[in-house]
C-alpha cells in the first residue's frame, strides 16, 4: 500500500481543514503517516479517538494506517466505525474518491477467510468486508468471493443471490462458474456442479481444469463413457500444452491417469489400457502407490505375471505393507510361470499372513 501514500500529503491538508485543529493528536498522526511512521501514527490516532470518540476522520485516519502496514483486518474494522460515525457522507466520499487505496484493504480483508482458514468462525465479518468493498467499488469480484464464503458456510440461498447480482455484471464470468462448481462437487450434488461447469465450457472450451472437472463428475456418478471422454479430452489439452502449463497440470495429470487406469481395468477390461495409464500417472508422480498396487493387479489381469510380480514387490518393499492377497496372486503367477517352489512359497506366506488377519 505505501506506493499510495505520496496521495497522502494532498489528502492530509484537506483533512486538516476538515477537522480542525482542536485535535493535536490527528494532525501529529497525520504527519508521521507523511513519514512513514505507522506505528507512531496509531498511537496518535488513538488519543485522537480517545479525546473525540465520535470523529469518523479519526477512525478513518486509524484504518489508514493499519491499512498501510498490509494489517487489512484491523483497516477494515476501523473504516466501518469511519462509516457508522459519519453522518455526512464524507468518508465515503473520500474513499470512492481514493478507491485505488481503500478498495484493496477492504478487499484484502474480506478475502482473509481463504489465508486464516476461518470463514464459519468469522463469517459475518468477512461478508462486511466484502459487501463494503462493493460499495466502495462497483465490481463482480466482490461478490465472486462472497460466493465462495457463502459455499464454504452451506448458505445456498445467499450463494445463489450473490452469484445472480455478479452475472448481471459480468455475464461470462469463468471463475465463478467453475467456483461454485467445485462447491456442488464437494456436496456432491452432480447435477448442479455441471450445470454450472456446462456454462463455463460455453465460454471456454478447451480449458483443462473444466475438462477435468466434468470428467470427474461423470466419474463420481459412475458415467464412466462421459468421464472417458473427458479424462481423453484433458490428455490431448494437456500433451499440446507448453512445459510451464504441464506443470501446473500435473496433479491433474495423475489424478486422470490414475482414473482412466480403473475404468480400463474394472469396467471395460481392457487391461492393456490400464497398463498404460497406470504407468503414466506413475511417470507423473513417482510416490503414487495406489497406483503402483493397481499397475500390478492390470499386470496381472493381462497375464504379464512377470511384470504383475515384479510391481507388486516394488510396491511391498516401498510402502512395507504386507497384505495376504496380494500373496495370493504372487503365488497363481508364480504358479503360471510354472515356478512351482517360489508359488509355495508365496502361499505359504499368503496364509500366515491370513491368520494374522491382513
Amino acid at each position: 500500500m505505501n506506493k499510495f501514500l505520496s496521495l497522502f500529503l494532498i489528502v492530509a491538508m484537506i483533512v486538516i481543514l476538515f477537522v480542525g485543529c482542536n485535535n493535536q493528536y490527528m494532525s501529529s498522526g497525520i504527519i508521521y503517516m507523511q513519514q512513514n511512521d505507522f506505528d507512531k501514527a496509531i498511537v496518535q490516532f488513538n488519543e485522537a479517538i480517545k479525546l473525540e470518540p465520535n470523529n469518523p476522520q479519526a477512525y478513518l485516519w486509524m484504518g489508514k494506517a493499519y491499512g498501510s502496514k498490509s494489517e487489512f483486518d484491523k483497516a477494515a474494522e476501523y473504516f466501518l466505525i469511519a462509516l457508522e460515525k459519519d453522518t455526512t457522507k464524507q468518508v465515503l466520499k473520500e474513499m470512492k474518491e481514493n478507491v485505488e487505496f481503500y478498495w484493496p484493504v477492504l478487499f484484502n480483508a474480506g478475502t482473509g477467510f481463504l489465508r486464516n482458514k476461518d470463514g464459519k468462525e468469522n463469517k459475518e465479518k468477512y461478508e462486511k468486508y466484502l459487501l463494503m468493498a462493493e460499495e466502495v467499488k462497483d465490481t463482480s469480484i466482490n461478490y465472486d468471493y462472497l460466493v465462495l464464503l457463502y459455499a464454504e458456510n452451506g448458505d445456498e440461498d445467499n450463494m445463489k443471490k450473490t452469484i445472480e447480482k455478479s452475472l448481471a455484471k459480468n455475464p461470462k464470468n469463468l471463475s465463478l462458474f467453475f467456483n461454485v462448481a467445485k462447491y456442488y462437487i464437494g456436496e456432491e450434488k452432480f447435477d448442479e456442479a455441471k450445470k454450472y461447469l456446462d456454462k463455463a465450457k460455453a465460454i471456454y472450451a478447451e480449458n483443462p481444469q473444466i475438462v477435468y472437472w466434468l470428467g470427474e463428475i461423470a466419474y463420481s456418478s459412475k458415467n464412466f463413457d462421459e468421464a472417458l471422454k473427458n479424462f481423453n479430452n484433458f490428455n490431448k489439452i494437456y500433451e499440446s500444452s507448453d512445459s510451464v502449463m504441464k506443470e501446473k497440470l500435473s496433479t491433474y495429470r495423475n489424478d486422470v491417469s490414475f482414473k482412466l487406469g480403473k475404468i480400463y481395468l474394472e469396467d471395460k477390461k481392457n487391461y492393456k489400457e490400464a497398463i498404460s495409464n497406470f504407468k503414466n500417472a506413475l511417470k507423473v508422480k513417482e510416490d503414487d502407490y495406489e497406483s503402483m498396487l493397481n499397475l500390478g493387479f492390470a499386470y496381472y489381469k493381462n497375464k504379464d505375471f512377470a511384470d504383475a510380480i515384479k510391481t507388486i514387490d516394488e510396491y511391498i518393499s516401498k510402502t512395507g505393507v504386507e497384505i495376504s492377497d496380494l500373496y495370493l496372486i504372487k503365488a497363481d503367477c508364480y504358479s503360471r510361470m510354472k515356478m512351482n517352489d517360489k508359488s509355495k512359497e508365496a502361499y505359504k506366506k499368503y496364509e500366515e499372513l491370513k491368520k494374522q488377519g491382513k
